[in-house]
């Protein structure tokens, strides 16, 4: 049977994009044996999951030493893998693995989230030329392939991100809840919610209001968000409901229903990357609001599926909140068509396909 190794250290806990990805793609994973390596506090939770065997090989913690080790051990058995969160240090140490032991590393693949720009990658480029040369480099967007194929990569591939829809298509419900899914972050929009509870609150508005944030926003995520969280807080916004940790995945799915997700993300970072929570949104029939020019914004304007704004204001948030509230039924309704088509172009099958080639044993 053929193999493959999913390379995330990182990987801890049930929540977050990490865990979707692995989800995602052993639930379709038939053609081959689906390995993790992760960190161990994960074990239980993958062992849990479909097609997913637990990678033991040691050491397990003290992330980038044990990836490293672990990328050098695949190049050397050649063992067709995946690093799941790809940077040019993992291109780095594919090239340097595969120069100590003396093979091309063909059955190594990246996934990169965004482009490989960065200073620290730039840096790290010099080290990288085997895995340019014979590594596949995957993303789900193309602005991401275009930068690939300038910094050298001779193979990439452009698949739609891996999701699981739901089993049974959504259908339009009346409208429950503004939701602002995942960790509240500022270049996710943060300071816009914020500064549209207070509007509201001024004005004795009470549209119920989900945002996950907590007192220790400042220690996870930095002190700018610590600041606007308190801001958020402290709004007197009667519709808000702040919970301080992350909901288990059957509550983080339960939330989209009959909820308008904001998402007024920052350009800068997402113009060219895909957002698993609006992706998730979609796929259970839940309208956006995005911003303009970013991946998010493209899809929501693709179907109707809820409103773009082209200004990053708690205003323009406000509006675009109003015009999907005054017409919920006919959003709705594109959301669930969105929900349909999204399922099958982003079926993981299709990343599967990629990464299962040329996955036999030489």
């Amino acid at each position: 049977m053929n193999q493959l190794l999913i390379i995330e250290p990182n990987l801890r806990s049930p929540s977050g994009h990490y865990a979707d990805f692995v989800r995602a793609v052993g639930a379709r994973c038939r053609e081959a044996s689906l390995g993790v390596f992760a960190h161990p506090a994960a074990d239980g939770m993958l062992e849990a999951m479909l097609g997913v065997q637990v990678c033991r090989e040691q050491p397990r913690v003290g992330e980038p030493l044990a990836e490293w080790r672990t990328i050098l051990r695949a190049v050397r058995k050649r063992l067709p893998f995946l690093v799941l969160t790809a940077d040019g240090r993992h291109a780095a140490a594919v090239s340097m693995a595969a120069a100590g032991a003396g093979c091309i590393p063909d059955r190594a693949r990246l996934f990169f989230h965004r482009p490989p720009t960065t200073f620290r990658d730039k840096c790290f480029l010099p080290l990288a030329g085997p895995a340019r040369r014979h590594a596949l480099a995957i993303t789900s967007t193309e602005p991401v392939a275009d930068e690939l194929r300038a910094s050298g990569w001779r193979r990439v591939a452009c698949v739609p991100y891996p999701a699981l829809a739901p089993a049974e298509p959504p259908v339009p419900v009346p409208f429950s809840h503004l939701l602002m899914a995942g960790a509240a972050r500022i270049n996710k929009g943060l300071d816009l919610v914020a500064g549209l509870a207070s509007q509201w609150a001024s004005e004795g508005r009470a549209v119920p209001l989900v945002v996950q944030v907590s007192q220790k926003h400042a220690d996870r995520h930095g002190h700018r968000e610590g600041a606007v969280v308190q801001e958020l807080l402290s709004s007197g916004y009667l519709g808000l409901r702040a919970d301080e940790s992350a909901p288990d995945r059957a509550e983080y799915l339960a939330r989209f229903r009959g909820a308008l997700v904001l998402a007024p993300y920052a350009r800068e970072q997402f113009a060219s990357q895909v957002s698993g929570i609006v992706l998730d949104a979609l796929l259970h029939g839940s309208p956006v609001i995005a911003t303009r020019g970013t991946w998010p914004g493209a899809q929501v304007e693709r179907f109707g599926a809820g409103e773009t704004i082209a200004e990053r204001t708690p205003a323009a948030l406000a509006a675009a909140v109003d015009r999907v509230l005054a017409d919920w039924p006919s959003y709705a309704a594109r959301a669930c068509d969105a929900a349909r088509i999204l399922a099958r172009e982003h079926d993981p099958r299709r990343l599967l396909e990629i990464l299962l080639q040329d996955a036999l044993p030489a």
